[in-house]
């Protein structure tokens, strides 16, 4: 902006003033245009930046939870297998009870023999070994 002009200095010297001061006003305006830019990238490189980092750490516990999970699953079976042999344990456990029950009963009743005693073990080892085997883990 040219004003009043002052007597001791040439015009040439205030257009040129004048001059360097639009073109200094012009860069100033592209520094901050130029920051403002590197701001907005300088966001998107630290949001990758982090992105990464995190997916960094994920696929690690990705990786360690599938691994669980496996585990997890064998756990089960064997948990259910162990289940099914211990109701198996506990049945035959039961019918063997029983069998001394019986056995006992007829060994104390009145007037017992030892036919009949022998005659009650026959028979409880027929049906024993008339039941499926099962197979010992």
């Amino acid at each position: 902006m040219i004003t009043a002009q002052d007597p001791g200095s040439p015009y040439w010297a205030q257009v040129l003033i004048s001059t360097l001061g639009l073109f200094g006003g012009a860069s100033g305006l592209g520094v901050l245009a130029t920051i403002a830019v590197q701001r907005r990238k300088l966001k998107a490189d630290t949001a990758g930046a982090l992105t990464d980092a995190a997916l960094a750490l994920v696929q690690p516990l990705r990786t360690r939870v599938t691994e669980l999970e496996t585990e997890a699953l064998a756990v089960r079976e064997q948990l259910t297998a162990s289940q099914r042999e211990l109701q198996e344990l506990r049945t035959t456990v039961w019918e063997l009870t029983r069998t001394l029950d019986r056995w006992r009963e007829a060994i104390m009743a009145p007037g017992t023999s030892v036919r009949r005693i022998q005659a009650l073990v026959a028979e409880e080892e027929r049906r024993f070994r008339n039941q499926p085997r099962r197979p010992v883990p």
